[in-house]
């Protein structure tokens, strides 16, 4: 069974712009504006050129596909799987801007895996992707193998019979935090490109201590955007609360 990388995130967990990291660089931008004779207001820039759409995400218990009963005494997996619970979990978000009013330079998607009550901390045992550079690779599908890492398949690849299938994967992208509670994903501009834009995709294999009935996460972004020619450092807008932004992954 192959799962499908959809074309739209859907159910959408949230969707708003991203603001400005800081009064002092909105002031620096706005100075940067006067210098150059650019006659506009950063904030309203900004917040009606840029959209950012982050996904519920979508979790898989991975012996919902490894059935322990098929797995041989010798078999590597059976004792991980002994030890620990694993999900595979999908993230999406969208970058939507306007073009020459503004650009997205770099942006960095981050989960924080969180402790239950009872102080049980998962982690990311496992990403993907983890590099993407300078190119565009269609049909790819995204497998797990007996010892519980990601493995890439070309699309009409024998041997794995389930899995997840990427319809794209856009450079430049670049994976930190394998093996541990924070994760995180950036995104470049390549050579001849202008903006981060369009629907980004990321998996998770999350190793959990044996049993944790429930998961959640924190999602955050940041990013530099270019904005009428001037930088500008953005983040998740902020309403409050400890967390940017919390999505229940299992339980």
């Amino acid at each position: 069974m192959w799962i499908r990388t959809p074309d739209r995130i859907e159910p959408v967990l949230w969707e708003g712009a991203l603001v400005p990291a800081s009064e002092a660089a909105v002031e620096r931008l706005a100075r940067d504006f006067a210098r150059r004779g650019v006659k506009a207001d950063v904030k309203k820039t900004v917040a009606d050129a840029n959209v950012l759409t982050i996904g519920q995400p979508e979790t898989w218990k991975i012996t919902d596909f490894f059935k322990p009963g098929t797995i041989s005494d010798s078999d590597p997996m059976l004792a991980k799987l002994a030890e620990a619970d694993f999900y595979v979990v999908r993230l999406g978000c969208s970058f939507r801007v306007k073009p020459k009013n503004v650009e997205v330079e770099w942006a960095r998607f981050t989960v924080r895996l969180l402790p239950d009550a009872d102080g049980r901390q998962p982690i990311a045992f496992d990403l993907h992707p983890v590099m993407v550079t300078q190119e565009i690779k269609r049909t790819i599908r995204l497998s797990v193998s007996p010892v519980l890492k990601f493995q890439q398949l070309e699309a009409e690849a024998g041997g794995a019979e389930w899995g997840w299938e990427y319809t794209e994967l856009q450079p430049v992208i670049s994976a930190s935090g394998g093996g541990e509670a924070e994760p995180s994903w950036d995104y470049t501009v390549a050579r001849g490109v202008s903006t981060v834009q369009g629907l980004k995709w990321m998996h998770m294999l999350v190793k959990a201590p044996k049993g944790m009935p429930a998961g959640q996460a924190a999602l955050d972004l940041a990013a530099d955007l270019k904005v009428r020619g001037g930088d500008l450092p953005v983040l998740f807008p902020r309403t409050g609360s400890a967390e940017p932004l919390t999505a229940k992954l299992w339980g």
